[in-house]
């Protein structure tokens, strides 16, 4: 019983370790530099996202915010900064 809840811990962990980043790289294409910041300030600070989920994505992307800043420093050199960056998130 213990090794299943260190697993669905560990599984829970890291879901939302840096998720948006992934999420803006998957969801927008070609990686721009600390996209997944930007989309989590973004998410954190859209009247139309606090409305549609009653103000649970707030706590999420303030939690979710130094992970992604992690994750996007470790990816920086796969940054292409296209012609799309910055891009903004509606």
């Amino acid at each position: 019983m213990r090794l299943f809840i260190f697993i669905l811990f560990g599984f829970f962990a890291l879901s939302i370790s840096g998720c948006g980043s992934f999420l803006a790289a998957l969801g927008h294409g070609p990686l721009c530099p600390y996209q997944g910041v930007q989309f989590d300030f973004k998410t954190a600070t859209s009247w139309q996202a606090i409305k549609a989920t009653y103000g649970f994505v707030v706590p999420l992307a303030i939690v979710d915010l130094p992970f992604s800043f992690v994750v996007d420093t470790f990816s920086l050199q796969y940054a292409d900064g296209g012609e799309n960056c910055p891009r903004e998130y509606r």
